[in-house]
């Protein structure tokens, strides 16, 4: 992380711990303009270009919206207030604080990227402001102990647990480990680690920030020398993508498995023939038997005339655990609606059951893994 980058997050940091004692203000005062009002407002930050060009999360955010609204909620309507965040932490953080100080801005679905989630979330928690995170898995985001974040992910730690638990399943013995400089690419490298480990497969080499042809051969020549059998990739794209069509033009049968960084909906599109063969560990699956995701689908395709991926249904779940949590406290208190969610039992969605630990964590979510054959994606679990 950058020194400037460094200094932001001391910052944010200071400005939470001066303004502490008005966190329970702020969440009263929530309650209240709310409750007076005839729309109920919702946050969502996003790095726009990067949503709209890689994923379907905003569809799914606007198809809940087109939902929620066509029976209202306790007589209210949900309004949807989506701001650019460029995926820039000081803009992130500038957003952070212009949605805390609106109070008539009930929650917040996002950020995107763990760099900014993690500090940001802290502006949040001390605004008494709902935020749910449907993105990012890493659990540093909710082990502080914070009352109002939900992360309605999976965790890194579960990912790379199927990653491996898969590699083992093909007879894989040596893996090589690629991996983004950030706290996403960081923490999912550690936990493919800790899967190695568990099914006792050797990390033959871990690499980071291999930015130019010339690094990528080197160590591509270094893992050849060490005989591997596997790359698994903890990337975002575009980088992700980038990585696969070098690694690709240097060795066009080397095993990829990948995260779901790198489930994205133009995946195939980008990548064309370097793309086969690919292996990704994500917990969307459109042949799970379902009536919530047979209905989802349905009405999907209907408005977008296309497939849905992981972040269209993860947009719509968070849209839809909010609405259900005002609906059944019938409150729009942050601190009520924080702890029904807390104490909440397990609620069938599109994506599956959603139950939250106490830490604000996302247990009991099933992992699918699918597999790119004649430019098509195949679900082999």
């Amino acid at each position: 992380m950058k020194r400037i980058t460094k200094l932001l997050v001391l910052s944010v940091f200071s400005l939470v711990l001066l303004s502490g004692c008005f966190n329970n203000n702020l969440a009263l005062q929530r309650e209240k303009n709310v409750s007076r009002g005839d729309n109920i407002l919702i946050g969502v930050p996003v790095p726009l270009k990067f949503a709209q060009k890689n994923t379907n999360f905003l569809k799914g955010i606007d198809l809940a919206l087109e939902d929620i609204n066509a029976e209202g909620v306790n007589g209210k309507k949900i309004e949807v207030q989506i701001v650019d965040d460029k995926g820039n932490f000081k803009t992130a953080v500038d957003v952070a604080q212009e949605f805390s100080a609106n109070t008539h801005m009930l929650a917040v679905i996002g950020h995107w990227y763990s760099d900014i989630c993690i500090p940001v979330s802290s502006i949040y928690e001390e605004a008494g402001m709902l935020t749910i995170i449907p993105t990012v898995s890493n659990p540093e985001v909710t082990d502080k102990g914070y009352r109002y974040i939900f992360q309605s992910i999976t965790s890194d730690k579960k990912i790379a647990e199927e990653m491996c638990a898969y590699a083992k399943s093909k007879g894989y013995e040596k893996i090589v480990v690629c991996y983004e400089d950030s706290s996403y690419g960081q923490n999912l490298a550690n936990a493919i680690e800790e899967g190695a480990s568990k099914y006792q497969i050797k990390i033959v080499d871990r690499s980071c920030g291999l930015l130019t042809n010339e690094q990528f051969k080197k160590a591509h020549d270094k893992w050849q020398a060490l005989d591997f059998d596997v790359v698994l990739l903890a990337l975002n794209m575009p980088e992700g993508g980038n990585y696969i069509k070098v690694l690709r033009a240097m060795n066009k049968d080397a095993g990829i498995i990948c995260a779901d960084g790198l489930d994205v909906s133009n995946l195939i599109r980008e990548l064309g023939k370097d793309a086969e063969g690919i292996v990704i560990a994500t917990t969307y699956s459109p042949y799970e038997q379902r009536p919530e995701l047979d209905s989802f689908n349905e009405k999907y395709h209907h408005k977008y005339n296309e497939e849905p991926d992981v972040w269209a249904i993860q947009g719509y779940d968070s849209l839809q655990v909010i609405a259900h949590a005002i609906k059944q406290t019938n409150s729009y208190s942050p601190t009520v609606l924080a702890d029904f969610l807390r104490q909440m039992k397990p609620w069938q969605t599109v994506s599956g059951q959603i139950r939250f630990n106490q830490f604000g964590q996302i247990d009991g979510r099933e992992i699918h893994k699918k597999i790119v054959v004649n430019g098509q994606f195949q679900y082999i679990d």
